[in-house]
């Protein structure tokens, strides 16, 4: 386990990992709906890291409800994210919390 600068907990270098994946999407997401917000509709560039977040939590991203579900999660944290590092992270690690939570009811069907 690593510990970073800023870190009040000390987290698994896989939870690390996938922290790192979800804020970058945060923001991601925020940069480009707000690109979409002014009309630029047609951009070709955004980064899709969702494959890697599954992958990261050991989710199955096979059926299209899997999917809903993590869009929905990542779309709501990402508009309430602000440009700071602890407004970034504080949404990444609620979307971190909501998928795992996420990922228990997934294995329960």
């Amino acid at each position: 386990m690593r510990r970073t600068k800023h870190s009040l907990i000390t987290l698994p270098t896989s939870a690390q990992i996938t922290l790192f994946l979800i804020r970058e999407e945060l923001k991601s997401r925020k940069h480009f709906n707000t690109l979409h917000q002014l009309g630029v509709t047609e951009c070709h560039y955004q980064p899709h890291l969702d494959s890697l977040i599954f992958e990261t939590l050991g989710i199955d991203a096979s059926s299209d409800e899997t999917f809903e579900i993590y869009d929905s999660i990542i779309e709501r944290r990402s508009n309430k994210i602000e440009p700071t590092n602890d407004s970034v992270m504080k949404q990444a690690m609620k979307a971190y919390q909501e998928l795992l939570s996420e990922k228990k009811k997934l294995k329960k069907h």
